[in-house]
């Protein structure tokens, strides 16, 4: 599901001589704030874990990936991991040209953690998640 997308965004995160040069320090007006992003990482996992998701808030080319099929393999995938993340915290935030991308820490009640990789275009919809590791792998 959205592999490419998916090798985009870690690939936008990781290049840091080009991107420092051009990463732009505001933020886009419908990007969510640090506060709000912490909020928006914890429920878009309660509602993966659910098998639901709420199709109005990723941009177009992305929901259009998010088959019922695919969130239903990605609710199967997360719920291996029990309880929900106590928190979410924020590693790393980035804007390069109309994207913004934030790189998450989840961290669990057994105190291990996930990383997810969200992008964001100016409108503030989801143009891509990645999981990038969950606890216990």
């Amino acid at each position: 599901m959205g592999r490419i997308v998916g090798i985009i965004l870690v690939a936008a995160l990781s290049i840091t001589g080009v991107t420092a040069a051009r990463a732009d320090p505001t933020q886009p007006a419908g990007v969510p704030s640090e506060d709000s992003m912490k909020v928006l990482a914890l429920r878009w996992f309660a509602q993966i874990q659910a098998g639901k998701i709420d199709r109005t808030q990723y941009a177009a080319a992305y929901g259009a990936q998010l088959t019922d099929d695919a969130v239903q393999a990605l609710s199967r995938q997360l719920n291996r991991y029990g309880a929900a993340p106590l928190r979410a915290e924020i590693i790393q935030k980035r804007t390069i040209d109309d994207q913004t991308f934030y790189k998450m820490k989840l961290v669990f009640p057994r105190g291990d953690a996930a990383g997810l990789l969200f992008g964001f275009d100016t409108e503030g919809k989801i143009t891509g998640v990645v999981v990038m590791g969950l606890a216990g792998d």
